[in-house]
């Protein structure tokens, strides 16, 4: 018998794809409230000009209107991938141990998106906003992709 020196490793982090588009809210742990509304978006004017943008629905202060504003600090609007090495910096801590899993991460100067792939393929792909201060990560906020009902209820107005 031959030794195999082949071994079939599966990749655990699952990228994000045009698939992950669309909107995200943040919903309060203790009123199951939504708290934010988020917009991941790929766009652009041409093919080769498109890029990930990450928006928050906000008062505009026009007649209690709301409207998407860009996340962005600077002018540095797009969302940009991070090397595997620098995301394994911001997660390789004891706060980030369970569950196990991988992280994927694109950001721009002061805001970034996150997704993340558990191990066991029973448990949800999760996603989170992040913050950074500088090369520093803030705490993530866990964000939930919005379905069909949850669209439906932001879109109906405040009695």
């Amino acid at each position: 018998m031959m030794p195999n020196n082949v071994y079939n490793i599966p990749v655990y982090g699952k990228p994000i794809t045009l698939d992950d588009q669309g909107i995200y809210c943040a919903i309060n742990r203790k009123t199951g409230e939504i708290n934010n509304v988020f917009q991941l978006l790929y766009e652009g004017d041409s093919k080769e000009d498109q890029n990930w943008y990450f928006y928050q629905l906000k008062n505009t202060g026009k007649n209690g209107e709301m409207g998407w504003v860009i996340l962005a600090d600077n002018g540095d609007y797009p969302l940009k991938s991070l090397p595997t090495e620098e995301i394994k910096r911001h997660f390789d801590k004891p706060e980030f141990a369970e569950p196990k899993g991988a992280w994927q991460l694109m950001r721009n100067s002061r805001y970034g998106f996150g997704k993340f792939t558990p191990i066991h393929t029973e448990d949800e792909v999760k996603y989170a906003m992040i913050l950074f201060s500088g090369t520093e990560m803030l705490v993530p906020l866990l964000i939930i992709k919005a379905d069909d009902e949850s669209l439906k209820s932001l879109a109906e107005p405040i009695q």
